[in-house]
């Protein structure tokens, strides 16, 4: 049952648009994480403020089970974020 909300839930347009790196709103990340409240799947948040060298970001790490998480890095305004790999 899990399986198929998960599933479900990953394939939506805002969770694609996460999947290609693609800018997204606050307003859109918090729909996302009200998806996620309301198909009971665990998840944790992290904010960055941005720098003038590193653009403000949120972390959304959703866990799947005990080992398996989802971690999306969204960019709130251009740049690299403080969560990206450095180069």
């Amino acid at each position: 049952m899990f399986d198929t909300i998960i599933s479900s839930v990953l394939s939506g347009t805002l969770f694609r648009k996460m999947l290609n790196n693609e800018q997204l709103t606050l307003f859109e990340f918090n729909f996302i994480t009200s998806v996620l409240i309301n198909h009971n799947i665990p998840f944790d948040t992290s904010y960055a403020s941005g720098t003038r060298k590193d653009a403000a970001s949120l972390q959304l790490t959703i866990h799947i089970n005990p080992s398996v998480t989802m971690v999306f890095v969204v960019n709130l305004e251009p740049g690299s974020s403080v969560f990206s790999p450095s180069p």
